[in-house]
């Protein structure tokens, strides 16, 4: 019975296209199109094989976060942001004679168009109170009021 719809529909749907074909100097090469479809389709019904056309989708972790390659581009793009920001940040604080031990950047990838920066955290070595409270003030006047800005003296 599958074997028959199947060539029903095909049959009905390469009439209707054939009545859509315009009248021009690619009537024929539609037509052919046309056929070849319905052709590959009355195959596909006698043999029994199914075209997966599907789209796939990725599995998904309890964490909520896509596996495989979604991932791994995930974790490369937060490692470049990072690093990009870090450095920045460095050559900012280089200008104004703050030399911290470590920057931090902490970002948050939640989306396809969802990519924030939600965290700086500067590490300063023993004693560097003012080196820090210096940078803390520079940096937010650079950066936006989203971002969390953390200053950490090592004693």
């Amino acid at each position: 019975m599958k074997f028959l719809s199947t060539i029903c529909i095909s049959a009905i749907c390469t009439a209707l296209f054939r009545m859509l074909v315009p009248e021009n100097k690619y009537a024929k090469q539609i037509s052919l199109l046309i056929a070849a479809v319905f052709l590959l389709t009355g195959i596909t019904a006698v043999t029994g094989a199914e075209i997966d056309l599907s789209v796939r989708d990725y599995d998904i972790n309890t964490d909520g976060g896509y596996t495989g390659m979604t991932a791994d581009v995930s974790e490369n793009l937060q490692k470049k942001i990072s690093k990009d920001m870090s450095d920045r940040l460095y050559s900012l604080l280089g200008e104004h004679e703050i030399y911290p031990e470590e920057i931090h950047v902490i970002v948050n990838i939640s989306g396809l168009y969802s990519i924030n920066i939600t965290q700086v955290k500067l590490v300063f070595g023993g004693g560097e109170h003012a080196a820090a409270a210096a940078a803390t003030e520079l940096i937010s006047r650079e950066l936006s009021e989203d971002i969390k800005i953390t200053a950490e003296v090592k004693e």
